[in-house]
């Protein structure tokens, strides 16, 4: 039992790499005297719907098999007028040495992008008043989490799974003058906490609820940043046919100007084998004035951890 114990620590310890890296990259900001009086306007409110959307409330369990997600979105916004994208998202989650740690990464790989003179002049865009039109083509930021299950809950009971989850964001999406990403890292961290009700041979399989909290930063200038509390519910119904998620989250920064978003999310998936069709439907709310419908398939492959 000792060694069978201490062979798991060590895969754990090995995952540990990656939630520093994720934590101490996301971080660097550059050493300047900050103007902490006047709010940065780097803020949900003031950007497209993928520059940084409220994260998404996990199940509270890592993903035992190799799993790939492919969706398209279509996102409709009104800040004074119109901004509408659409963006080819992706994900991917790979199990690390055992069954207890994974690597996820997502991201919308491409976005087309088109908002009203009105939308650039509430955002404050340079010229705004010359220009009748925005539209143009982007790549997106990339998120990568390591995913740590550090208790594997009892369904039926008050045990719960316990799921920790760091996050970076890179900088990798552009035309920051267009207001489409931040052009900055950013990161997150957050936990947690599931219970199940299972039945056994039935068409309803099983009954879920997870309750989330974390923080998330996003560095908004030349030595400033902006914290945020992150917080997040999530119900689940799985049956053999489909599964059914509603998920309410946001999260509240410090500079209390745009960068309190908060949305729902329904989310409706059929189980055909291996694959599974989804149909999802965001409603974003107070910081996050955009809806969208997200339409997409995912696959998972079993590799026998």
């Amino acid at each position: 039992m000792f060694v069978k114990n201490a062979f798991l620590m060590k895969k754990v310890f090995l995952a540990l790499p990656f939630l520093f890296f994720s934590l101490v990259s996301g971080a660097q900001t550059p050493i300047a005297p900050p103007d902490w009086s006047t709010p940065s306007k780097v803020a949900p409110l003031y950007f497209g719907p993928n520059a940084f959307p409220v994260p998404e409330t996990p199940d509270g369990r890592v993903k035992k098999d190799i799993y790939i997600e492919l969706a398209a979105d279509a996102y409709c916004g009104k800040l004074g007028g119109k901004d509408n994208t659409e963006d080819v998202f992706v994900r991917l989650s790979v199990p690390l040495w055992s069954r207890r740690v994974s690597l996820e990464l997502w991201a919308p790989l491409v976005e087309h992008w088109n908002f009203s003179r009105e939308t650039a002049l509430f955002r404050r865009l340079p010229d705004a008043l010359e220009k009748q039109q925005w539209k143009g083509f982007d790549m997106g930021d990339i998120y990568l989490a390591t995913n740590l299950q550090a208790l594997v809950g009892r369904p039926n009971s008050f045990r719960p799974d316990i799921l920790v989850r760091a996050v970076l964001k890179t900088a990798s999406g552009n035309t920051f003058g267009q207001a489409r990403y931040y052009d900055a890292a950013g990161y997150f961290f957050d936990a947690t906490f599931a219970w199940s009700r299972v039945w056994e041979g039935s068409f309803v399989r099983e009954l879920r609820a997870a309750l989330n909290g974390g923080f998330l930063c996003w560095q908004t200038g030349t030595g400033k940043q902006n914290d945020a509390f992150q917080y997040g519910l999530t119900a689940l119904l799985d049956t053999r046919a489909f599964s059914f998620t509603a998920d309410w989250g946001g999260y509240v920064g410090w500079e209390k100007d745009g960068d309190a978003p908060r949305r729902v999310r329904l989310r409706l998936d059929g189980h055909i084998g291996r694959w599974q069709p989804f149909v999802q439907y965001t409603l974003g709310t107070h910081h996050y004035p955009f809806q969208g419908v997200r339409l997409g398939i995912a696959c998972r492959f079993g590799i026998g951890l």
